[in-house]
């Protein structure tokens, strides 16, 4: 018998995982650009609500607008919460502080459509008064409530108790529950005024919509347990403000991106920084190895920097250093990362 020993391919696989550039799995936190793209120099935003009326001319509109859950009484309310919400999100906005004033001149809240635009005069003066960059203006807020009802099959659960046969289970008929759906559809149009350069710089005309659905023992037992209208449509246009407000401002959130950890002595050292989330302490090693004479390890070390740079917001430098890594190793975690980087860049 000849010598017990390991297979050539056995050594060629642990070469190749002894010469290979090993990762892990970390939670960062990336920066998520806004949306909406306003001037770099607002950061003092006047906020006005010009979906307002001081009075109503017939004095039954409330009574009205209330049970039918519609008209002018019911869209003042949804407008009123979409800018408390507006001036509470962009009170924590990195970079911006909100004010707000209530003496504007009002529009129809009826109409879905933009009403003539505030004159050059107007919104300087407001800013002026106010301090502000920008006049961020709600034009438009109409909304539409319907209710429908429907049901859905459930099953009795199986009763031991009961007696069983050979030909069939006691207890286990088909009730068809009632639901009842309470639907808002909002139309909200947004302006931003920048007086600076008498410009125009946001102009939003959206559609939302909320529903929310409840069941009941009866169809009328299942409308009792939805929420009312006014209710319904405040809460829809809470959501809607903030949908508009968050766009506008740059965002932080976690996110799981995987690193290189292994490849030379330094990349162990740099994965200590890692686990303390000391990140640029980690990146001064990494530069160092963007000249080295190992491919992979040039190719980690420019993977792991994109990472940084998304993570500081730097979507065009990340894809740049995530391109070079690509050059270098045809990994898929790499490709994989360059599409990402490709989609948050659009």
């Amino acid at each position: 018998m000849g010598k017990r020993g390991f297979p050539k391919y056995t050594f060629v696989f642990l070469l190749m995982a002894l010469g290979s550039c090993s990762t892990s799995k970390f939670v960062v936190d990336v920066t998520k650009p806004p949306s909406i793209k306003i001037p770099v120099d607002i950061s003092r935003i006047l906020i006005i609500n010009r979906c307002l009326k001081e009075e109503f001319r017939k004095p039954d509109e409330i009574v009205k607008g209330l049970i039918a859950g519609e008209g002018p009484v019911i869209n003042q309310a949804g407008a009123k919460k979409a800018v408390e919400s507006v001036i509470d999100d962009i009170r924590y906005a990195p970079g911006m502080e909100p004010v707000y004033t209530s003496a504007v001149p009002r529009v129809d809240t009826l109409d879905k459509n933009f009403p003539q635009s505030l004159d050059w005069n107007t919104v300087e003066n407001l800013c002026r008064q106010y301090n502000s960059d920008a006049l961020l203006s709600l034009e438009v807020f109409n909304t539409n409530t319907f209710i429908d009802y429907g049901y859905y099959q459930r099953r009795e659960a199986k009763d031991n108790v009961k007696i069983w046969s050979n030909t069939k289970i006691y207890n286990k008929n088909m009730d068809h529950i009632p639901l009842a759906r309470l639907r808002v559809e909002i139309t909200s149009g947004w302006r931003m005024y920048y007086p600076a350069d008498k410009q125009i710089v946001v102009e939003e005309l959206k559609k939302y919509t909320q529903q929310w659905e409840f069941e009941g023992k009866t169809k009328k037992d299942a409308l009792r347990n939805l929420p009312s209208k006014m209710f319904a449509v405040e809460d829809a246009g809470r959501l809607a403000g903030i949908d508009f407000s968050s766009r506008l401002y740059t965002l932080r959130t976690t996110v799981e991106r995987v690193l290189f950890i292994k490849g030379s002595k330094d990349f162990k050292i740099a994965n200590r920084y890692l686990k303390q989330r000391h990140w640029k302490s980690a990146a001064t090693i990494w530069k160092e190895h963007t000249n080295d004479p190992d491919k992979k390890i040039v190719s980690a070390a420019f993977y792991n920097l994109a990472v940084i740079n998304e993570m500081e917001g730097n979507i065009e430098e990340a894809l740049r250093l995530a391109k070079q890594a690509g050059k270098l190793n045809e990994a898929r975690i790499i490709k994989e990362y360059i599409l990402l980087l490709e989609e948050k860049k659009k």
